[in-house]
């Protein structure tokens, strides 16, 4: 069974039994992200987020978009989803670090 490690009124995210991947849910979106893609997608975000919150006039407005899997899928947000989908990926990125800090060290 999965693990949720943050939800919020958007979406939420949940490592995978394995601890392999994660699985983001936001709106009528599901992806599944390696570890290596969340710190790339919260990167991204993190950067629109900072970059159009000066901007965007309206912040319901879906205006902003973010590449999808292939060339001909683009994701499109509002400033406020986007805060939503950012809010998703830095606490699971914050939970997972802190799980790899307390986990028990293997003996040398």
């Amino acid at each position: 069974m999965s693990r949720c490690l943050h939800h919020n009124s958007l979406g939420g995210i949940a490592q995978c039994p394995g601890h392999c991947c994660l699985h983001l849910y936001f709106g009528n979106v599901a992806l599944r992200l390696l570890p290596h893609e969340l710190r790339q997608w919260r990167s991204t975000v993190a950067e629109l987020c900072t970059y159009h919150m000066a901007h965007v006039v309206d912040a319901e407005a879906r205006c902003l978009s973010l590449p999808g899997p292939t060339a001909d899928v683009v994701f499109l947000f509002s400033l406020e989803e986007l805060h939503w989908l950012h809010d998703l990926l830095i606490s699971a990125a914050l939970l997972l670090e802190a799980d790899a800090l307390l986990a028990p060290k293997a003996d040398s």
